[in-house]
């Protein structure tokens, strides 16, 4: 009779000792614990999602003088006058990164650190606008296509934004920009420390030393 009591009383106190330990386990979700192979999958997921990311946008005004020398007899007697347009230009060009040209192959995770490569940054596109470019003044022969002759001095200008928004520097700009807007993003997506690089590690490198 007294041990039947004392396994009575061993169990009125140990339940709920037991369900008090256990208590925490039981009502705290567990939290999955992600493979390197599945944070990258996420992440490239999420990058592509963005497709081409528009960085930077530069204005232009130009002015594009354009000449076509007529054709010659014999390399002596020109046949007609020389062609000449002159155009005060508007115009815009955009830098962005094509994302989706990020694969798997591009990130490289060593413990608590993402290395990424980045694409090339690129000119998505540059136009003239065409509201507030005018044709200052042209001349053509009387041989010369007037209008088509006009219609490849708009595609010089055009090509004149293109060329002047390369040698402004649009294109490290763009790249600054995408490190600054990616960087912190990627970083809360995934939880870790995120590295561009041109060259992915080959080996896990220590970060403390």
């Amino acid at each position: 009779m007294r041990v039947r009591r004392f396994i009575v009383l061993v169990l009125l106190l140990g339940i709920p000792f037991f369900i008090g330990y256990h208590w925490k386990t039981w009502t705290t979700p567990s939290v999955p614990v992600l493979s390197e192979t599945e944070v990258t999958t996420t992440l490239i997921t999420e990058i592509e999602a963005l497709g081409k990311m528009e960085l930077v946008k530069y204005r232009f005004q130009e002015v594009t003088e354009v000449q076509e020398m007529s054709r010659e007899f014999l390399n002596i007697l020109k046949l007609d006058t020389d062609s000449k347009a002159v155009l005060i230009t508007q115009g815009e060009a955009v830098g962005c990164l094509d994302l989706l040209k990020i694969s798997a192959n591009d990130v490289k995770i060593t413990g608590d650190t993402i290395w990424m490569h980045l694409p090339e940054p690129e000119i998505c596109y540059y136009k003239l606008d065409l509201e507030k470019t005018r044709l200052y003044s042209v001349e053509t022969g009387l041989f010369t296509n007037r209008d088509q002759f006009i219609s490849r001095a708009y595609r010089q200008a055009e090509r004149q934004i293109q060329e002047a928004a390369t040698n402004s520097g649009i294109l490290d700009e763009t790249e600054v920009n995408a490190q600054r807007i990616l960087r912190p993003m990627l970083e809360e997506l995934s939880g870790k420390t995120v590295i561009f690089t041109e060259k992915l590690p080959e080996t896990r490198i220590d970060l403390s030393d």
